[in-house]
């Protein structure tokens, strides 16, 4: 049943291209605080975005552990029924939007905060099983982000795939809705949590493989540090299929849908949010998924939806659209971009976000689908992730045999070096300005010169670890392991501020380099110094490889290009070119 129904739905929605009047998905997350507290209130809402021509409301329904709707499941499980605003209010707000939407001919998505529960506090959930927190390696639960201290339930304890089941299974029957979608359906980040690591969890993967992954080292143990990702990444797609199947049984109609990170998936010794997502669409678990291609910056969310097309082909998908602090006429370029690569739709973030004028805009004719002529293209696939392992560049790195210095100049001893350009858009197409860059070393540091033509604006930032790439800048990613799954990260801009992160700890990585820029003309030289030691490696041995690429952002004309050639983004080790050290 489950996979007649996907394909009913994947017929539909190409059918669907073929209607002159298809406008896809335009849908809105409504967070909980965004929910008017009275029947009219939300009537109100509905009418307001309806004649916005939003056609679809992804309804916040389960959010620190409460629903927003009474609960009899939740109250059998010793937790509260109902949300206490909507409790004291008498009413149940997901009927209310269900029957107001119904009225109009739009779809109504039930939205879950799966596993993250609780915010600051463990949250209801937590209190209630104490024994279903994530626990980081230190043996820690939650971590700290701004300020605030984020718990997560782990799916793989015991008890907690029936407890989802039941809550889903419940909104399910009781209402009439169109989808189910969830969100947090992950682990927490990975440079912020590490998780989990309970006894439970440990013992379970003791048992399967014989080692303990409390004290695996993710570089020196690399091989076993991947079973133990593959472990917790296969727990949770099944985890995923198992509940798919539970509440297409109770009601095989409903579309089931999940949020997921662009870079949610594993490869090979990277975790990511250990969400396999490009799995979850060969097994069509869910019926669509929704990117959070989340940019500020138009062709960086272009490149993130190629990213997304390059791995998911078999089941459709929306785009996800960061709307806070976006000017109107950056939103809307977003949206006319997602056209180009998804026609099942897009979904903007968030209500609170979308002002009178954006939404009088954002699903009006200005923003319309592209015709039916121009669908052929949204339907040819981009290259294939074995195309663009096939075309990772290789560059020397060859000895300084005079010292160098760090100041923008090129001396003499650059001109030995293995120069090279033609730097490569992250869409693909040629950079439409020209960056050479070369690597020399010592006996003691790394050095890297960019050589950049063309326009090169003076920075703004000038804070260390300030996000520079917001600037005209460079970006070096370096992977010293040839892992294929680590970096250590390197940016600064026209000021020489420096930004270094690395995908173990993120910004909290802190190296100790060098910059010196120097502009004359159209013409801007980048000179970065990276002693061994920062990187936590020797002096490279003869013809040793890692892996690495050059990125230029070209903020001046919204563009953004690499050395190596990456589909849609910069920092997937997994595509890197390699760096070969000469004797």
């Amino acid at each position: 049943m489950r996979y007649v129904l996907v394909v009913f739905f994947c017929l539909f929605w190409v059918s669907c291209l073929c209607a002159a009047e298809f406008r896809g998905i335009q849908g809105v997350w409504i967070d909980v605080r965004s929910i008017p507290q009275t029947p009219e209130g939300i009537r109100d809402l509905v009418e307001h975005l309806h004649k916005a021509h939003c056609n679809a409301l992804f309804v916040e329904s389960f959010y620190r552990g409460e629903t927003i709707y009474p609960s009899s499941f939740c109250a059998t499980q010793g937790l509260s029924p109902q949300m206490e605003p909507f409790r004291s209010a008498s009413f149940d707000p997901l009927a209310v939007f269900i029957k107001e939407a119904k009225k109009r001919g739009m779809q109504v998505h039930a939205w879950y905060h799966m596993f993250y529960v609780g915010l600051d506090t463990p949250g209801p959930i937590l209190s209630r099983f104490p024994q279903w927190v994530a626990r980081n390696r230190d043996g820690t639960a939650g971590y700290v982000q701004g300020g605030k201290r984020f718990f997560f339930v782990c799916p793989m304890h015991e008890g907690v795939l029936e407890f989802y089941q039941g809550l889903l299974e419940e909104v399910a029957t009781k209402y009439d809705l169109d989808g189910i979608h969830l969100d947090y359906f992950r682990f927490p980040d990975p440079t912020l949590a590490d998780a989990c690591y309970c006894e439970n969890c440990r013992e379970t993967f003791r048992r399967a493989y014989g080692f303990d992954p409390l004290f695996l080292d993710p570089v020196k143990d690399f091989e076993k540090h991947q079973k133990w990702i593959a472990f917790r990444a296969d727990a949770l797609s099944r985890f995923a299929a198992s509940l798919a199947h539970s509440v297409r049984r109770v009601r095989p109609e409903v579309l089931l849908s999940c949020a997921v990170k662009p870079f949610g998936f594993p490869l090979l010794g990277y975790p990511g949010f250990l969400q396999d997502w490009p799995r979850w669409g060969k097994e069509r678990i869910f019926d669509f998924l929704v990117p959070m291609t989340y940019s500020s910056r138009p062709a960086e969310f272009e490149g993130l939806l190629l990213w997304v097309r390059t791995f998911l082909r078999e089941t459709p998908f929306c785009a996800g659209v960061w709307c806070a602090g976006m000017e109107k006429e950056k939103v809307l370029d977003e949206v006319h971009r997602a056209w180009k690569h998804t026609p099942l739709g897009v979904v903007l973030f968030a209500l609170p976000y979308l002002s009178e004028d954006l939404l009088a805009s954002v699903f009006a004719g200005s923003v319309a689908p592209p015709s039916l002529e121009d669908f052929p293209n949204l339907l040819a696939l981009p290259l294939a992730p074995q195309d663009f392992l096939n075309r990772r560049r290789t560059i020397v790195a060859r000895y300084a045999a005079s010292p160098v210095t760090i100041d923008g100049v090129l001396e003499d001893v650059w001109q030995y070096a293995d120069w090279q350009g033609d730097f490569v858009s992250i869409l693909g197409e040629r950079a439409q300005e020209e960056t050479r860059v070369a690597c020399l070393y010592d006996a003691h540091n790394l050095y890297v010169a960019y050589l950049i033509r063309g326009s090169f604006a003076p920075g703004r930032i000038t804070a260390y670890d300030g996000p520079v790439f917001y600037d005209d800048s460079v970006e070096l990613f370096l992977d010293p392991w040839l892992s294929r799954s680590f970096f250590l990260q390197f940016a600064t801009n026209a000021l020489g501020t420096k930004y270094d992160a690395s995908s173990f700890l993120g910004a909290r990585f802190e190296g100790a380099w060098e910059v010196g820029v120097k502009s004359e003309g159209d013409e801007t030289v980048i000179e970065m110094m990276i002693p061994f030691v920062t990187l936590s490696k020797e002096v490279p041995k003869e013809n040793e490889m890692w892996g690495v690429n050059f990125c230029r952002n070209n903020v001046t004309l919204g563009a953004f290009s690499s050395w190596s050639p990456m589909p849609g983004v910069y920092g997937a080790s997994f595509f890197f070119g390699t760096l070969v050290f000469e004797p």
